[in-house]
């Protein structure tokens, strides 16, 4: 078998009546059988709890603080190590180990491969790989959309439907997509509004790295000046604006050598002095002019509060506020082109609806036509196991929109008795009935499955020895192409098996009580026809 899981070993520690206990699985048909009340079905539930179900702490065993249960399954196939792969749970020398710890407090635990896992991923594994069919169990089987996996299995239209769902998939997301933009379309005036104000705020700072690293030094030179000015009043008032000033002492040297006829080098020397007294104090007044000087600074510092404000708001720095200015700007061109891309989104819509329509209608003309086919196959098979003129009618119905399976709404009905109309499986009364119909349907429709371990929870009931033999043979069947676990007290059934597993419950006297324990044997095939011939048969 290929891409196939095999359960080998179910060990079993403090639940119920077991104490330690394993049960070895083979390849084709294992039967468990045992009387009434022995454990048979404490091996289903210990199954049920590998399968992802809930635990109930009832079921440990009496003076046990915990019940474990583990199986150990063998994996055929590289679509199972991909599968495993990508759901970070892999696996060596092909075996997967599930493993659950049952607790008094009523807490429990899970691991997959010794790594702790979900009971929700649990249950998405093994529902993947095993199925459980029993009397009053939810079957994968009665699931329409299930059914129209195995009815595309079975005529060969797999590989159609996937393209189909591929389409779909895109459909969908365009749809959602388109859906966020018109959200975003009916509150885009208003997001306008929020959008200029915020590039208007930044476009008037009209920011920049340089600028801001600019302002800063400028800053800090105007600083440097007025903390120097003191010494540069200082110097004035030496020069020209104290009352002792060398201005006013080289003109009180000029008129006196003015007075005293002085030729003209020497008064030009006096005047070239006192011009260049004159300058020197100019330059030194308009290196610093206080007034201007403060105006400046304080215009510097408003615009570098206005970026420390912008940059708090958007960010902490000058990158993140152009970043934020940016993606504004490029938001609110979005906006103003809205129109254009709902446009665009609309006739993509159109595109792929059309051409999914058209898959759609073409995969459902296919599914109908193996319907019928299916529908006789089946029929056929459940009048094989003694339901005389019990019919299954598989029928499609095409629907006016689109599901990820095309336009088709599938329905399984069946009419157990002539005359009396069809139901839909899952209203059939009869136990014994519906399970005999989930094994023709397993019988038609396993080789063509993910699932590959079948659990079958007393099919036998109900029914005669007869028919018995049939289902017996139909597990045959089933087994050729995965593995079978049936529960069963009919010797005619547990004939066919290639793996007889033997429940057998006990007494025991411990300190001051007795125990009831429940054990495992197997029966080897030297041992089998004797073992059978003890059961009681039912003709």
């Amino acid at each position: 078998m290929t891409n196939k899981l095999l359960l080998k070993t179910l060990s079993i520690q403090n639940f119920a009546t077991f104490e330690r206990e394993v049960v070895n699985f083979k390849t084709g048909f294992n039967t468990i059988i045992g009387e009434t009340g022995s454990g048979k079905s404490l091996i289903l539930d210990a199954l049920n709890l590998i399968l992802g179900e809930r635990a109930d702490k009832k079921l440990i065993r009496k003076d046990n603080d915990f019940a474990i249960i583990e199986a150990c399954f063998e994996a055929k196939g590289q679509e199972i190590q991909n599968y495993f792969n990508d759901i970070d749970h892999p696996f060596d020398n092909n075996e997967i180990i599930i493993k659950r710890v049952i607790y008094k407090s009523g807490t429990s635990k899970s691991f997959i491969n010794f790594q702790t896992c979900s009971l929700n991923l649990l249950k998405k594994i093994t529902k993947r790989y095993v199925d459980l069919v029993g009397q009053f169990e939810n079957q994968k089987l009665l699931s329409s959309n299930y059914q129209l996996v195995l009815l595309d299995s079975y005529a060969g239209l797999s590989e159609q439907r996937q393209k189909y769902n591929l389409l779909y998939n895109k459909l969908q997301t365009l749809e959602q997509e388109y859906e966020q933009l018109l959200i975003q379309n009916q509150n885009s005036l208003q997001r306008e509004d929020f959008l200029k104000y915020q590039l208007n705020e930044i476009e008037e700072l009209s920011p920049s790295l340089n600028d801001e690293a600019n302002l800063i030094k400028e800053k800090d030179n105007i600083i440097r000046l007025q903390t120097n000015s003191s010494s540069i009043e200082e110097i004035n008032n030496h020069l020209t604006e104290g009352d002792e000033n060398v201005l006013n002492k080289l003109k009180f040297i000029q008129k006196k050598l003015f007075n005293l006829d002085a030729d003209e080098e020497v008064s030009n020397h006096i005047s070239n002095a006192i011009s260049e007294i004159e300058d020197l104090s100019y330059l030194l007044a308009k290196s610093f002019s206080p007034f201007e000087s403060e105006d400046q600074l304080n215009k510097i510092i408003d615009r570098l509060d206005s970026y420390q404000k912008l940059k708090r708001k958007h960010g902490g720095s000058i990158e993140s506020l152009l970043n934020s200015y940016k993606s504004y700007k490029d938001e609110f061109h979005e906006l103003k082109n809205i129109d254009n891309t709902l446009k665009s989104y609309e006739e993509k819509i159109s595109d792929h609806k059309e051409q999914c329509y058209a898959l759609a209608h073409d995969l459902h003309k296919a599914r109908v036509k193996h319907a019928e086919k299916l529908s006789l196959a089946l029929s056929a098979n459940i009048q094989s196991l003694n339901m005389k003129g019990a019919e299954i009618v598989v029928s499609l119905k095409e629907l006016n929109h689109l599901t990820k399976f095309g336009v088709s709404h599938i329905s399984f009905e069946a009419q157990t008795n002539p005359g009396e109309g069809f139901f839909p499986m899952k209203e059939i009364a009869s136990g014994g009935e519906l399970s005999r119909i989930l094994l023709s349907m397993r019988k038609v429709l396993s080789s063509k499955d993910s699932v590959s371990i079948f659990l079958f929870d007393e099919i036998d009931t109900g029914i005669g020895g007869d028919t018995a033999l049939k289902i017996g043979k139909s597990l045959i069947d089933v087994s050729s192409s995965s593995q079978v676990i049936a529960i069963t007290h009919l010797p005619q059934i547990a004939n066919f098996a290639t793996n007889l597993i033997h429940v057998e419950k006990n007494q025991i006297k411990g300190e001051g009580e007795v125990r009831t324990i429940s054990k495992i044997s197997h029966i080897n095939s030297s041992n089998k026809k004797a073992f059978i011939s003890n059961m009681n048969p039912i003709q």
